[in-house]
């Protein structure tokens, strides 16, 4: 049996040094205390060696929390992350693992690069609430939630109190990590005992206005931005450790180790642990072939969850339901007995499809087998013994009345005028031109009063409009509108996801441009076989712009007759035709730089590619992975003032 090597992490303290853990516990107490009394008896610098000490010996130690509670706000401000927090893509049997490993080997061979077999690193997967913690010059400086992946809630004053976060390191400039805020079973045992599930209430206890019981939460630390010159998963680990951070146990070893690793966690060393997990995460140890491999649909392809399978119980059927989605893409729900999974109550689960609602037969009053999906989605799995007749399919749409189609294994409700498909297009248009401030909770008020009926009605609301609506207030309303202003001219690959037509996504839009087809005039007279000759695009692809184009043509002269016209890559073109991907720190937030390049006719790539023209990057010698794949290639690596030079003429 091939076992692997473990790397440390976790929050075990050596039983030498338990003493000296709490004699320094009891002295930074009292020290506080004198402090914040207004009578020190020792200096700063005295009390920040003792508590890098206890930091060094015992990282999530409760006398490394601040002291009080922090100013109750009414709202969390939203921000953008350094770099988009995406998700990872699972695998559930030692034949999917081997299958991924045996995929990244097959990608690598064609760059001429080693395997990844022989050398995995594998973290527990934490089950948590994502976290960003932001540090300048050696200073926490922000903690925001994983919101969208795009932008979350800047909690920084919570994230102070919790455990595991150093407010300062021994680093200079920035430093953005990523981590896991936790509830330990232990600590739900004795603060949160009106919470069954440690996730629930370490999601809801992380965003109290009021930080209350923030001290109770633990933050483990699993990643760092990639500006830093680190090689490998195991330097990263041994990096985030050396700055005080708490991190998930971690081991490195090849395939067959990893398996049994899984077996082990699985049967034996998960019920032992002091946090709740749902798999390991298995990534390729070596940074640059990671990069190399890149990513798909916004997942990275060398790194996959490897998850436990699902808890299941067997519970009733007491209702079926079918919701209409913000696509029109209507969901049959079935309405079960109570029955707890994984620390939560399920009264309701997913079938996912009409074709799984007829293969399964299910109807009201059968038995049936409910599991909780990667911990988190309740869903049926198969009816345990039939009681009566199959459901019936609706004919109408629960939400608008109007007649439902049958596309492939789906129902669909086709009313444009749909409030369910309305919102939906009114969140896509929002998420599209990057405005913070809007929450589904405001955008579902605006739909279902009718004062939102297109985007367009989005720039005619008055302050007053919103203020005006239930548990909201002026202060909340002008940050919205001046977020969604602030957005204006939308530049036409923007304008153009934000229609959010079938198939039609920002790179798309941004493939269109790059062909030609930089305004709106061309866009409408282009045919289906001209777009379909563009690379990445394809007939299928082609056909669904434009007929969504044609669809949707009222609309758009409305918004263009509204003064939302958008800005063609052409009009502006001074980075007409060329390509610019990102990497490590700018002066300027990523989304920005991203929307002024195209707003003066540039692409953005999201990875390094063959097709890449630049790699705007802040240190020219780097040797990061990204800077090293960029110049196999040939691609010139540029700085941001050398960006701004190709498009103001100089030199």
């Amino acid at each position: 049996m091939k076992v692997p090597r473990s790397l440390g992490g976790g929050l075990e303290v050596a039983p030498e040094g338990r003493a000296r853990v709490e004699a320094l516990a009891v002295r930074l107490e009292r020290h506080r205390g004198l402090y914040y009394s207004g009578t020190p008896e020792i200096t700063d610098a005295a009390y920040d060696a003792l508590e890098d000490e206890l930091r060094s010996l015992d990282p999530a130690h409760p006398a490394l929390g601040r002291v009080g509670a922090p100013p109750a706000s009414k709202e969390w401000d939203k921000a953008r992350h350094t770099i988009p927090m995406g998700s990872l893509n699972k695998v559930t049997t030692p034949e999917e693992l081997h299958e991924w490993v045996a995929r990244c080997d097959e990608l690598l061979a064609k760059d001429g690069h080693p395997g990844i077999a022989g050398d995995l690193f594998v973290t527990e997967k934490l089950d948590g609430l994502s976290v960003e913690l932001v540090y300048v010059d050696g200073r926490l400086a922000d903690g925001l939630t994983r919101g969208d992946g795009e932008t979350g809630e800047r909690i920084t004053s919570n994230v102070e109190r919790m455990r595991g976060v150093p407010r300062r390191v021994a680093h200079r400039g920035s430093l953005s990590v990523r981590g896991e805020i936790v509830l330990r079973t232990s600590d739900r045992a004795e603060h949160f005992q009106e919470y069954s599930s440690t996730r629930n209430a370490a999601a809801g206890t992380a965003r109290r206005l009021d930080g209350v019981g923030c001290e109770h939460l633990t933050v483990f630390v699993y990643d760092v931005a990639d500006e830093l010159e680190l090689n490998t998963e195991e330097e990263k680990l041994a990096f985030l450790r050396g700055l005080g951070f708490v991190t998930p146990h971690a081991f490195a070893g090849d395939t067959d180790a990893v398996v049994e690793l899984y077996r082990d966690y699985d049967t034996a060393r998960r019920v032992t642990l002091d946090y709740e997990i749902d798999g390991l995460v298995v990534r390729t140890n070596d940074l640059r072939a990671q990069a190399l491999l890149g990513e798909l649909n916004r997942r990275p392809r060398g790194a996959t969850a490897f998850k436990f399978p699902s808890p299941v119980k067997v519970s009733r059927v007491v209702g079926i339901g079918w919701d209409t989605g913000p696509s029109g893409r209507v969901t049959p729900v079935a309405e079960v007995e109570p029955v707890e999974l994984v620390g939560a109550v399920v009264r309701r689960a997913s079938l996912h499809n009409l074709a799984n609602v007829r293969r399964l037969g299910i109807g009201v009053g059968d038995e049936v087998l409910v599991s909780r999906r990667n911990d988190v989605i309740p869903y049926v799995e198969e009816v345990v013994e039939s009681a009566g007749a199959p459901a019936e399919v609706p004919t109408a749409c629960s939400t608008c009345g109007s007649s439902l189609r049958q596309e492939g294994e789906y129902l669909l409700c086709r009313n444009e005028g749909c409030p369910a498909r309305v919102e939906g297009r009114i969140r896509n248009w929002i998420d599209a031109v990057g405005a913070l401030e809007w929450g589904d909770k405001l955008v579902h008020t605006l739909v279902s009063k009718g004062i939102v009926r297109e985007p367009l009605d989005l720039y005619r609301l008055t302050v007053e409009d919103i203020a005006a609506l239930e548990r909201h207030g002026t202060k909340s309303a002008e940050k919205a509108l001046g977020e969604l202003r602030a957005r204006l001219p939308l530049r036409l690959p923007t304008f153009l996801a934000a229609l959010g037509i079938e198939g039609f996504s920002t790179q798309t839009a941004r493939l269109l441009v790059s062909a030609g087809f930089a305004d709106l005039p061309r866009l409408f007279a282009a045919t289906v076989q001209e777009l379909a000759e563009i690379p990445g695009l394809g007939e299928i692809k082609a056909r669904l712009v434009t007929e969504g184009l044609d669809s949707r043509r009222a609309e758009i002269a409305r918004l263009v007759e509204g003064g939302l016209g958008p800005v063609s890559g052409e009009a502006a073109g001074k980075l007409d035709g060329k390509s610019f991907c990102m990497t490590g720190k700018q002066r300027r937030p990523r989304k920005e730089l991203e929307q002024w390049i195209e707003g003066n006719g540039g692409r953005v790539l999201s990875g390094v590619t063959k097709e890449l023209d630049f790699l705007v990057i802040d240190d020219l010698a780097s040797t990061s992975s990204k800077a090293t794949k960029a110049r196999k290639y040939g691609t010139k690596l540029i700085g941001e003032d050398e960006l701004v030079a190709m498009v103001e003429g100089r030199s």
